[in-house]
């Protein structure tokens, strides 16, 4: 949304010094903005969030807040904190003491924009500098397409929660087969466009972040990475995928149990893939299924193909006695004889035989992995 656009073209759009001046008594314009508890103007911490103003159309100097008014907020848990240079509503309420003070109660909006609606007062010297009390002006965000009955919320720098369902022109996902089935779009981030003035859409791909909570609807989403090897029957694609569902987008996504666990639970099937798959555990790290098959190969050979896992323990048993047997057999071929003649060559043999079953007995150990078990 450019400012330029704001005191050019249509003008008939802002507010007319006479209209301004007739609710002189209802509206005003924003100078200053308590924030902080420490900020010098704050006496006290009802006043934060609340507003020095000037009734519109009427001359004042906006450099400082002398002589002005002041109105508290009127909303303790819904609040759209205005910025300087907005005309907001002013209405008298009860205040502590029984007696009556002026609050804020909502932001004129003049541009009907979600970005802000401020009213520049071009009679005022340095007006442009006062306008939004320093925040920058963005040209690139973009208030978003309603459709027919839905409830929408709009952030000033391009976040929004939509709750929709109805068939419209947005967010696209909503045709003759789901109209009237309820979404709720969270989304953070807007696509960037042109005109800062025309009404979008979200876009799942194109916005920084979102959440989107739906009934029965397909979500355009491109999915990260497509690897799917270790499935029998690979899942429906993220994209093609219609009925009640979660999705989740953003460019790094993060969670953390900070206190007790995590847990991801599937009546089917959890699938994750990535570049590489990482698992780090301090204690142990256990994985238990009636079969556990490791690579693509192992669970798409047939039975009799199929490599299993050694066990340490019982192949070291059956190594020990195949062992125990073979140096039985080289003990004897060390005293072996014909008879009574000692058979030279296997009275040789038998020692080296020895020798070597004794080295290999030693290293049976070896085989084991001191991480990595199966049953």
């Amino acid at each position: 949304m450019a400012f330029k656009s704001h005191s050019g073209g249509n003008k008939a759009s802002a507010p007319s010094a006479k209209s301004s001046t007739a609710a002189s008594s209802q509206y005003g314009r924003v100078v200053y903005v308590i924030l902080t508890a420490d900020d010098p103007k704050c006496k006290d911490a009802s006043m934060i969030n609340g507003v020095f103003y000037r009734v519109p159309g009427k001359g004042a100097n906006e450099d400082n807040t002398d002589g002005l008014s002041f109105a508290y907020q009127g909303n303790t848990t819904m609040r759209v904190i205005p910025m300087v240079g907005e005309v907001v509503q002013i209405e008298n309420k009860p205040a502590a003491g029984g007696v009556t003070s002026k609050y804020w109660t909502g932001i004129v909006p003049i541009w009907n924009h979600p970005h802000h609606n401020a009213s520049p007062d071009t009679k005022q010297p340095e007006w442009r500098d006062n306008i939004l009390g320093g925040v920058k002006e963005q040209a690139t965000i973009n208030p978003l397409q309603a459709n027919p009955g839905d409830t929408v919320l709009e952030g000033r720098l391009g976040q929004s929660i939509r709750f929709g369902g109805n068939k419209g022109k947005s967010p696209g996902i909503i045709d003759d087969s789901n109209d009237g089935k309820p979404v709720v779009i969270v989304s953070n981030g807007q696509i960037v466009t042109d005109n800062g003035n025309d009404l979008i859409s979200e876009d799942i791909d194109k916005d920084f972040n979102s959440i989107y909570l739906v009934s029965d609807h397909k979500i355009p989403i491109t999915s990260a990475n497509s690897k799917r090897d270790s499935y029998n029957n690979i899942p429906t694609n993220s994209n093609k995928y219609k009925g009640n569902q979660v999705v989740v987008n953003g460019g790094r996504l993060f969670f953390n149990a900070k206190e007790e666990s995590a847990f991801i639970s599937a009546r089917s099937s959890i699938g994750l893939n990535a570049n590489t798959l990482n698992f780090d555990a301090k204690e142990y790290f256990c994985v238990d299924a009636n079969l556990i098959f490791l690579g693509k190969k192992a669970r798409t050979s047939n039975k009799l193909q199929r490599e299993p896992v050694i066990l340490g323990k019982q192949m070291e048993n059956w190594l020990k006695i195949l062992i125990s047997s073979l140096n039985a057999v080289a003990s004897a071929m060390s005293t072996a004889s014909a008879l009574g003649i000692p058979v030279t060559q296997l009275n040789a043999a038998g020692p080296s035989l020895q020798a070597s079953l004794t080295s290999l007995q030693k290293q049976i150990s070896i085989f084991q992995s001191k991480k990595v078990f199966t049953e």
